[in-house]
């Protein structure tokens, strides 16, 4: 079940529908008494006392964390999907891996981006390795993705505290100020992270092998007007 699973292909940006995010289960929201009034906007209407999201806006704004996702990538931006639900956990780690990212999936560690520096060496420590003599580089991701928001506060707060935008799927019951770019859906269906998780890491893909492609394109430019050069006649001097 797992393996059939992970083997399903995610869509790209360009095979996004109303239908498919129907499908999926993104517009199944959480019980009126529950909502976050911020997110208004996002609401279609109620039935039987469930809020139902409007599928166009996720539409759009899936559509919008898709560019980011892949102008990010095409900087060589280092983007980390965050995903600790259980039941959802193997779902960041498919994703960093189809885009060459990284992945929580475990419990968030406090501390993780604000305070990297102590608790590498702590790591360290408790691991029986020596202390190096030049301290460990620390990079800090230049996007990160949360897939269960209302979980991760903590490291979406270190997110904001280190000026990290962040995209978040954003259920009915969540601020949606919790992230930079939210995404109005539901966070409890797998099929419905699954499709987002999937569509932002393809946008991404597409961003790294579009930046593959231009430093081909360049070395390839390179060499030849280096052998422009070779072959060039010159004139020595009398």
């Amino acid at each position: 079940m797992l393996d059939d699973l992970h083997a399903r292909p995610a869509v790209g940006p360009d095979q996004l529908t109303v239908a498919r995010l129907l499908a999926s289960g993104l517009h199944l929201g959480h019980a009126q008494e529950l909502w976050h009034p911020l997110n208004l906007p996002y609401i279609f209407g109620t039935r039987a006392g469930i809020h139902v999201i409007n599928l166009e806006v996720t539409l759009t704004h899936l559509r919008r964390a898709c560019r980011v996702m892949r102008e990010v990538a095409l900087d060589d931006g280092i983007i980390l999907f965050v995903g600790t639900r259980p039941g959802l956990q193997h779902l960041p780690v498919m994703a960093a891996r189809r885009c060459g990212g990284y992945y929580v999936a475990q419990r968030w560690v406090a501390g993780t981006i604000t305070n990297a520096y102590k608790l590498l060496r702590r790591s360290q420590q408790q691991s029986g390795q020596q202390r190096r003599r030049k301290q460990t580089p620390i990079h800090r991701p230049d996007l990160m993705v949360v897939l269960n928001p209302m979980e991760n506060r903590i490291a979406l707060a270190e997110a904001q505290r280190a000026n990290i935008p962040t995209i978040g799927l954003v259920d009915t019951d969540c601020d949606p100020r919790l992230v930079t770019y939210p995404i109005p859906g539901n966070d409890d269906s797998m099929r419905a992270v699954e499709l987002v998780a999937g569509v932002l890491s393809v946008a991404a893909r597409s961003g790294v092998m579009a930046r593959e492609r231009l430093i081909s394109a360049s070395e390839k430019a390179a060499v030849a007007a280096s052998q422009e050069s070779m072959e060039m006649p010159w004139n020595m001097p009398n």
